[in-house]
């Protein structure tokens, strides 16, 4: 059964995996688009109102999209209400709110654009940001569906449909209509504006035209206590770029945030994961099976994380200068940001493992711990970019990162053992841990290393760990 049961988990990752895949790196293209026809202080313009645009999105949802998987999952006569009821009690909710939100932001955008950007030249950018974030949330709740009817292919079509226009009207607007980066955010626009034409079947086929207090009361009470954690997050992926351009100013802020999209190749898999795991264990509450298949599950998933973490680490340097079109991936001017990439990339292996620790938080209703840790988490890496970013600049935007994600992994494992008990495999855990520090040691410690002898490194590292990936002793039992 618990073979089965992580094939199919498997299957549902590989199915997002690829999608979100082609999504993405058709998206990733737009960062060689972007070095070779933005500078990089107008770049991270960019990054900042993007950073702005993630924040909001937390206020934006206040936890509803959570709580939409959460409801969805357990409608029925013995709850008292519908699945339906759900889904319209929510969406009318995210209507009203993202709407008075929007008009807000785009009243007092001057003055936000004097804020967050130091001048008022950016108000239409704010202005764009606001008509964004609107869209967005009309498609959440639709786009949600999707995941939690397991409709893995129809969702990886819309998004891929989403980032084609994306990026084709960016490379129309920037390139031969000759536009400024306002054109990012209207290309961005008209791509949120699609998802919200395409999910229209959606909510017509699960639209009752209800709007239940009750539920809409105990879902906010389920949701809001994501508010802090969302919003630390947030803090913890995005604030470096704000210290950044108050230490260093934007053009370091470009650079970094080139270098840190690098880690693009880790966010896919934690990404793809993501989007089956939640699903897929809130499927899981009442199986006895439900531990050893957890266990199993967060070892060869810190498996797959640490080559990805040890390839793109050995050749960045190679990914950056590959020839496209007569020219380098990535402007060399831009080269300066990939010395935080492998500080980026271990950040989402911890960020991967935190996520593997969530069913016993959804299962026990105890949310306020996402709050709790994230909020520490928020707070280490504010006070370590705070005091690393004036000496070092974005390597410590980096260092921090990781410090943040790792601490989340680690108290988030002691706070929540004792809610569902599972025996993880501990030793080959620490077996993989091990031996990455050994291979990146061998690596840096013998730099500069040719091409063969890093892919070498990787092949035995591999050929060790996977005997003991599929070592067993016998039946195991799940417990403290």
């Amino acid at each position: 059964m618990i073979r089965q049961d992580i094939i199919r988990l498997s299957k549902q990752t590989l199915v997002y995996g690829m999608g979100y895949v082609v999504a993405r790196m058709i998206n990733f293209l737009l960062l060689p688009f972007y070095t070779h026809h933005i500078a990089p202080a107008e770049y991270g313009v960019i990054s900042l109102v993007y950073a702005f645009i993630a924040f909001m999105n937390i206020i934006y949802h206040y936890g509803l999209e959570s709580s939409f998987l959460r409801f969805y999952s357990k409608a029925g006569t013995d709850e008292g209400f519908a699945q339906k009821d759900v889904f319209s009690t929510v969406l009318v909710s995210l209507l009203l709110s993202s709407f008075c939100f929007s008009l807000l932001i785009f009243v007092f955008a001057p003055g936000l654009s004097r804020i967050l950007l130091q001048s008022p030249d950016y108000t239409r950018v704010i202005r764009l940001s606001a008509a964004i974030l609107f869209m967005d949330a009309l498609f959440l709740v639709p786009l949600h569906y999707l995941r939690i009817q397991n409709k893995a292919v129809n969702f990886t079509l819309i998004t891929l449909a989403n980032v084609l226009i994306n990026v084709g009207l960016n490379v129309y607007l920037i390139r031969y209509r000759g536009k400024g980066i306002e054109a990012v955010f209207v290309s961005n626009l008209a791509a949120s504006a699609f998802n919200v034409l395409v999910l229209i079947p959606v909510v017509i086929s699960n639209w009752n035209a209800r709007f239940l207090p009750g539920l809409w009361k105990k879902m906010l009470l389920f949701g809001l206590p994501f508010i802090p954690g969302g919003l630390a997050s947030m803090i913890i992926e995005l604030s470096d770029r704000y210290m950044l351009q108050g230490f260093r100013g934007l053009e370091d802020v470009g650079l970094y945030s080139a270098g840190h999209k690098l880690g693009i190749f880790m966010m896919l898999v934690v990404m793809a994961f993501r989007f089956a795991w939640q699903p897929f264990f809130l499927q899981k509450h009442n199986d006895p099976e439900a531990p050893g298949l957890f266990s199993r599950i967060l070892t060869f998933f810190v498996f797959i994380m640490s080559l990805v973490f040890l390839l793109v680490s050995f050749y960045i340097r190679e990914i950056v200068s590959l020839p496209l079109m007569g020219k380098t991936l990535i402007e060399p001017g831009y080269w300066g940001g990939i010395s935080v990439v492998p500080y980026i990339l271990a950040a989402y292996v911890f960020d991967g493992i935190y996520i593997n620790f969530h069913p016993a938080i959804y299962y026990s209703k105890k949310t306020w711990v996402i709050s709790l840790v994230v909020g520490i988490a928020a707070l280490i890496n504010v006070s370590l970019n705070l005091l690393l970013i004036p000496s070092i600049g974005m390597i410590a935007a980096g260092i921090s990162s990781l410090s943040a994600y790792a601490f989340m992994a680690v108290s988030t494992y002691l706070i929540v053992r004792k809610w569902l008990p599972v025996r993880y495999e501990g030793m080959k855990l620490l077996a993989i841990f091990v031996l990455t520090l050994c291979a990146c040691l061998l690596y840096y410690g013998l730099d500069p290393v040719s091409l063969l002898l890093r892919l070498l490194i990787i092949v035995v590292y591999a050929l060790l760990m996977l005997p003991l990936l599929f070592l067993r002793k016998g039946a195991r039992k799940h417990g403290t």
